[in-house]
């Protein structure tokens, strides 16, 4: 006679993976849906899981699809991986700019090239507080240059000249600091941002803002509710930083071309963003090449420092560059003023 006993142990593992690829379909069921309303809608109470980006819940969805082929359910796998797809190409921050870096001649001559247009470059770095990371932008051929996290006065002072000439303009902020090429006129500054008019060579005037958003808790325990309420409480905060930062701006000159960069710490894709002027958009959505993620500089994931300008702006290239001694990448952003 055969022994029962393989048959016996076959139909146990079997059943057990009939067990294993409900509950797993229906997590990533869950999580599809959950997420997909979450990111669409943007809703304060969800900010604890939208301040990822798209792609980190992408790879949480490919992890539950591998487990649905692990229990011999293709079909299943196949769509769960599908779903994941689409939420990603959705959701995902510019993955354009992916393609155009892959074509980027990075054309020097730009400048030469801009006829009647004014070219400006435009960096905004997270300094951490270290002069060394703001010294180090020697190497490029910055206009102006917004610092967030900024070193003290004194050694700003000393640096401005050494990068941008014996005319440089410096407006040094609590935590965020405007240097420039050529003079500017201070206009206002809180603790978050600061306001300046900068006279360009061509005697043309624009607004130019450096700001630092309030910084995220860093929390991930998301079965704690005190996690989601700290988030929650997070983007309150920010959103009224910029409602105020859009009331001072609402006071420049309309015809004023604007420049706003810094340290958003939110992703960019944030309701928050509704709260500065609809003229303002994001250079790299239109203009960025690469990775343009900026934290933590040594392996960026999250795309939180930005810079925007409005209509008058014709956005070049936009890249986000490995810095030194600081754990930001700068944004460096080729614009031409028309």
């Amino acid at each position: 006679m055969s022994d029962p006993a393989p048959s016996v142990a076959s139909r146990t593992e079997s059943r057990l993976d009939r067990v294993v690829a409900r509950v797993t379909s229906g997590i990533t069921l869950f999580l599809w849906v959950s997420l997909s309303v979450c990111y669409a809608v943007q809703p304060d109470a969800c900010a604890a899981t939208t301040v990822y980006p798209s792609w980190c819940w992408f790879a949480c969805g490919m992890g539950l699809a591998l487990i649905l082929f692990r229990t011999r359910r293709r079909r299943m796998a196949l769509t769960s991986m599908g779903l994941w797809f689409l939420f990603l190409v959705v959701f995902a921050d510019t993955p354009l700019s992916l393609w155009r870096g892959l074509w980027d001649q990075n054309d020097p001559s730009w400048r030469q090239q801009s006829g009647e247009q004014i070219p400006l470059q435009v960096i905004s770095l997270n300094a951490h507080g270290s002069s060394r990371a703001v010294a180090a932008l020697q190497q490029y051929e910055a206009d102006l240059i917004l610092v967030q996290e900024t070193p003290s006065v004194i050694q700003l002072r000393d640096i401005n000249g050494q990068i941008l000439g014996e005319n440089a303009g410096l407006l040094a902020g609590v935590d965020s600091s405007i240097m420039s090429r050529t003079p500017l006129e201070p206009v206002a500054s809180t603790v978050s941002f600061m306001i300046a008019k900068v006279k360009l060579k061509a005697g043309r005037e624009i607004g130019v803002v450096s700001l630092r958003l309030t910084p995220p808790p860093f929390r991930s325990d998301l079965w704690n509710p005190e996690c989601w309420r700290a988030y929650r409480d997070q983007r309150i905060l920010q959103r009224e930083e910029l409602r105020t930062l859009n009331r001072r701006l609402a006071e420049l000159p309309p015809d004023l071309p604007l420049i706003v960069g810094g340290d958003f710490n939110v992703n960019p894709r944030d309701p928050i963003f509704r709260e500065l002027p609809a003229r303002l958009r994001d250079a790299f959505t239109s203009a960025g090449v690469g990775w343009g993620c900026t934290i933590i500089n040594e392996a960026p994931f999250l795309r939180i420092d930005q810079v925007r300008c409005d209509h008058r702006f014709q956005p070049v290239r936009v890249v986000a560059q490995r810095a030194e001694n600081t754990d930001h990448r700068a944004v460096i952003a080729d614009l031409l003023l028309d």
